[in-house]
């Protein structure tokens, strides 16, 4: 498997003229220059999303001397581009839609849960639907963000005159201030109800915006209708549930919690021969709204065998790795020392073995369900041993 990501093509338009700058690693390259490309490409990217100058030698430390080149191209793309198909940034209202659903989006992938931006009615302005789904889908299917339209540039509120030549590029852009919400993707409280036709059990299984029916016992099982009417949050809440209808029993057999994922599961029993109909209403609160986990400080120590890009994820006591690119991981384990709690923190990383680099990719905040995110970059030919100590 070839150890480098081909990119689309981005087109820079200045204000003397229309020039391309190509994301595409040039393919006459060696795969370890196009490493280093792609890194730089993804650097440039993070630094112009975040207004950070355009100087990839901030980012020395990755590579080497003889690489530079092909790592400062990567970085310039990247930066030029802000990997945004069209290279142009929306105003913010539209971001915002957009950038909450890419964020929705990539959270129901990675839980599993079924592709419906609908369930987060609640949560965008309808005027910018278009955005928010746009962005849902992209996310979902771990797209490159793509806006659509520029911001309007900040113009002094009084001209100078004369005017100064030559103008001054790039123009002035109007910070983007990140989304804030008020909790980790959920309601502080919520409701949902479900019928159906129940042979002996049935579990109900509701995770943010989704419930799930699942046959434990029996031979049949029929989902009649049912509705979410909030998100169940990523935060301790407690769930009770109520049989309107049926025969049997309907008991909460797992409140949401950060040990499974904060998923409730509520049971139907029907203990009769046969099936019957039954309709149960479920509720939720949070248990303290917005109140965060104290901070304890922990330590993981991570291993495995890398080739090009890893991504390893750290939620409460739970680590997991991810293979971004190249031809897969082996070899792996980790030790755990502490609980990464359900709060803000700043997390830290430290490369104890391996020859490429390891960086803080998130840090836990509301908007990622409190995870730390710490990506491994190995740049050469082949994979190689990896040791990563990660503390907070």
């Amino acid at each position: 498997m070839k150890k480098f990501i081909l990119f689309t093509f981005l087109v820079v338009t200045t204000m003397f003229g229309a020039s391309s700058v190509s994301a595409q690693c040039d393919p006459s390259l060696s795969q370890i220059k196009c490493s280093y490309y792609n890194e730089g490409y993804q650097d440039g990217t993070n630094d112009f999303r975040e207004g950070r100058s355009n100087d990839y030698k901030r980012y020395r430390d990755k590579y080497e001397r003889k690489y530079e080149a092909d790592f400062r191209d990567g970085y310039r793309a990247g930066y030029s581009g802000g990997s945004i198909v069209g290279g142009s940034i929306p105003a913010n209202s539209e971001y915002l839609a957009y950038d909450r659903g890419y964020w929705l989006g990539g959270s129901d992938v990675r839980t599993n849960q079924k592709r419906d931006y609908k369930k987060y009615s609640a949560q965008y302005d309808r005027r910018f639907e278009k955005q928010f789904r746009s962005g849902y889908d992209d996310g979902y299917y771990n797209r490159p963000r793509q806006y659509e339209t520029a911001p309007v540039p900040i113009y002094p509120p009084t001209p100078t005159y004369p005017p100064t030549y030559p103008p001054t590029y790039p123009p002035t852009y109007p910070p983007i201030v990140p989304p804030v919400y008020p909790g980790p993707g959920g309601d502080t409280s919520g409701s949902a109800t479900w019928s159906g036709r129940v042979d002996d059990k049935v579990n109900l299984v509701i995770r943010g915006g989704s419930i799930t029916p699942e046959l434990v016992a029996g031979n049949t099982m029929q989902t009649r209708y049912s509705n979410m009417n909030g998100t169940l949050p990523r935060r301790a809440s407690t769930v009770s549930a109520r049989k309107s209808d049926g025969r049997g029993n309907v008991d909460v057999i797992q409140q949401p919690n950060r040990a499974n994922n904060f998923t409730a599961i509520i049971q139907v029993s029907d203990p009769r021969g046969g099936s019957g109909d039954y309709k149960v209403d479920i509720n939720w609160s949070s248990t303290g709204g917005n109140v965060e986990e104290p901070y304890r400080s922990g330590r993981v120590v991570w291993r495995g065998r890398v080739d090009q890009t890893v991504n390893i994820t750290v939620a409460g006591s739970s680590v997991e790795a991810e293979d971004v690119a190249g031809t897969g991981l082996s070899n792996t384990n980790f030790s755990i020392d502490g609980y990464l709690a359900n709060r803000p923190g700043s997390v830290n990383v430290r490369r104890v073995r391996g020859r490429g680099t390891v960086k803080v990719l998130e840090q836990p905040s509301w908007n990622n369900g409190f995870v730390a995110v710490i990506q491994i970059f190995d740049p050469n030919n082949g994979s190689d041993n990896y040791e990563v100590e990660i503390s907070w």
